[in-house]
């Protein structure tokens, strides 16, 4: 049952980015997670300061909790039993809401913390190599998108964002397949 709610949730959050990301090129900011956002100020495109992404946006919140039951979907853990790191997988995405709500800008990138762990797991007990490759790829550039970010922006970086969250889409969707089959 927690597989395939796992895989649903995959499927939800691989439509919610690219939704995100297609409702940014509408210019409705409102319903684009934060990755969208931090492209667009790298960019210089439709979003002019960093203060669009205070907040708690319910976009947000949704691909927190998504990706939290997504990676929930592997338990115990990807091939043999990970108990303690497929909980730190799953719990950075659901820690990062009171975060979120706390701070109003921190905590968002959970789900790029259990991403990675949960993708080192697969990496190592051999659970779709490429999958995992894909995943751990996506987290490092999008966790690098994401804390560089600062004053200025960066072309540089809103690359490293367009192309981490084109691997992000991807990698929920071949989640989602694992799971659901």
């Amino acid at each position: 049952m927690i597989t395939l709610v796992g895989g649903v949730a995959a499927v939800l959050a691989a439509a919610t980015l690219l939704g995100g990301a297609a409702g940014m090129a509408m210019g409705r900011r409102r319903w684009s997670p934060w990755l969208a956002l931090l492209y667009g100020y790298n960019a210089r495109y439709r979003v002019s300061s960093r203060d669009a992404l205070r907040g708690v946006h319910p976009v947000d919140v949704a691909l927190l909790l998504l990706a939290g039951a997504t990676y929930a979907g592997f338990w115990p853990g990807p091939g043999t039993s990970h108990v303690w790191w497929m909980t730190l997988a799953f719990a950075q995405p659901l820690l990062g809401i009171p975060l979120l709500m706390v701070t109003k800008l921190s905590g968002r990138s959970g789900v790029m913390g259990g991403a990675l762990v949960l993708s080192i797991l697969m990496l190592v007990t051999g659970t779709s190599s490429a999958v995992a490759w894909l995943g751990l790829s996506a987290s490092i550039l999008l966790l690098v998108g994401d804390f560089g970010t600062g004053a200025r922006p960066s072309r540089l970086l809103a690359g490293a964002l367009a192309v981490g969250s084109c691997a992000l889409i991807i990698w929920f969707g071949a989640l989602a397949a694992l799971l659901l089959t």
